[in-house]
């Protein structure tokens, strides 16, 4: 997904990532062509330590809420949120977008994920059946099933416009095997499953894998871009 952003990321010299989780992000802004400084933030301690684990020392780490983020204004030339803002109220967006926003320089760019990941989910559709599919979503994904006939991408874009920013999409295809996408489901999505029922989607997404272990597929990720004019 990255690549999409090649030019954005080879121009900035501090960029944050807002919900960075295990750090997969993190290792490829600072192998990108260039120097900069990296800073990572994520609410979980565990996820945290799973990224100093991969980036090692070549980046700093904070354990922040994105509402309330420890940098001053215009801090950063890239602000990345990858699968972060569609975990936030209604009623809270705007205001969330607006502290983003708010770090990144004259020049710099908000970037966000401006769907759920369908690709994604229709994959994963087609290799449990149509007969179990909706138990399977129910499971995994009952946290965003509230807003799913919400048109994120648009609600998104206000947001940006209402922070101030000139607001433009990319669309970013990326190829990722089943690790990547179990990898996913994990770091993002069985954190909010009660605990009392984590065994059960856990025996859910093994059986998912058993079915497409071997595949590998192409999505496209849609990316909403915020650009602050200099």
């Amino acid at each position: 997904m990255l690549e999409a952003l090649a030019p954005e990321i080879a121009r900035a010299r501090d960029v944050l990532d807002v919900g960075c989780g295990n750090g997969a992000y993190l290792t490829k802004f600072v192998a990108a062509p260039g120097n900069r400084t990296v800073t990572g933030v994520d609410l979980s301690f565990e996820m945290l330590l799973s990224a100093r684990s991969r980036a090692g020392a070549r980046c700093r780490l904070l354990r922040a809420n994105v509402a309330h983020l420890p940098f001053k204004a215009e801090s950063f030339d890239l602000v990345f949120a990858s699968h972060v803002l569609q975990f936030i109220a209604d009623d809270e967006l705007d205001g969330v977008v607006a502290e983003l926003a708010r770090r990144v320089r004259p020049g710099g760019m908000l970037m966000a994920t401006g769907r759920r990941g369908e690709s994604a989910r229709q994959m994963m559709s087609a290799f449990i059946g149509p007969d179990r599919w909706p138990e399977f979503r129910q499971m995994i994904f009952r946290r965003t099933m509230r807003r799913e006939t919400n048109d994120l991408k648009d609600r998104f874009q206000q947001a940006f416009a209402k922070a101030g920013l000139s607001v433009e999409e990319r669309a970013a295809p990326f190829t990722v095997d089943w690790p990547g996408v179990e990898e996913w489901l994990r770091i993002r999505w069985t954190p909010l499953i009660p605990a009392d029922e984590r065994d059960r989607a856990d025996a859910m997404i093994a059986e998912l894998g058993r079915a497409a272990a071997s595949q590998t597929f192409t999505m496209r990720e849609l990316l909403i871009l915020g650009r602050r004019n200099a």
